[in-house]
């Protein structure tokens, strides 16, 4: 390929048409092998083209041409994804692997909104009622606990938590699934 090469050097607007038209397309071939998408490879046989017609003077003609354009190519490609490594956030150190069984990001959203509104029904309770969902639920206080910080007897609480969920489930009905707020044991789930 020393003709191409001197071709290039002499008259480098027919060189390079020379070059484009018997590379152009194998060194597509080979840019599309390493980038694994279209827009990438054409971009990377046009740098290796451009390359080639500035550098030609470089091109030793012991060589095969061939194998110093996907040398040039190659170290496009280096540089390109070093850049891209370079570039990019890794956002890995700081979070904590998912378990495997976790939950979907509908799932997450769903059960957020459902918090939201359990709080807001509970929000809208009478005070004897909120209170001791409050202390059940939400601060994990067993019956005689809430008893005891009340003053009431243990029955009253049990009434007045049967009651406040009852209440709960009229105020969220048709807006959630108001079994998974409460188990059957009313026991928060």
């Amino acid at each position: 390929m020393a003709d191409l090469a001197d071709e290039i050097r002499h008259n480098p607007a027919a060189g390079a048409r020379r070059l484009v038209a018997e590379y152009r397309d194998r060194l597509y071939q080979v840019a599309y092998r390493l980038c694994l998408n279209a827009v990438d490879a054409e971009d990377l046989t046009f740098r290796t083209l451009q390359r080639a017609i500035e550098r030609i003077g470089s091109y030793r003609t012991d060589r095969n041409f061939f194998q110093w354009l996907y040398t040039i190519l190659v170290n496009f490609r280096r540089m390109d994804v070093r850049r891209k490594a370079a570039n990019m956030l890794d956002f890995t150190d700081d979070m904590p692997d998912a378990p495997a069984d976790a939950p979907s990001a509908a799932d997450t959203l769903a059960a957020a909104e459902d918090a939201a509104a359990v709080r807001s029904a509970v929000a809208a309770l009478p005070e004897i009622f909120r209170e001791v969902v409050v202390f059940r639920y939400f601060e994990d206080l067993t019956v005689p606990e809430i008893a005891q910080v009340l003053g009431v007897p243990e029955g009253s609480v049990k009434s007045r938590l049967n009651r406040a969920k009852e209440r709960i489930r009229g105020l969220l009905s048709g807006t959630i699934r108001t079994e998974a707020a409460f188990n059957h044991n009313g026991d928060k789930t």
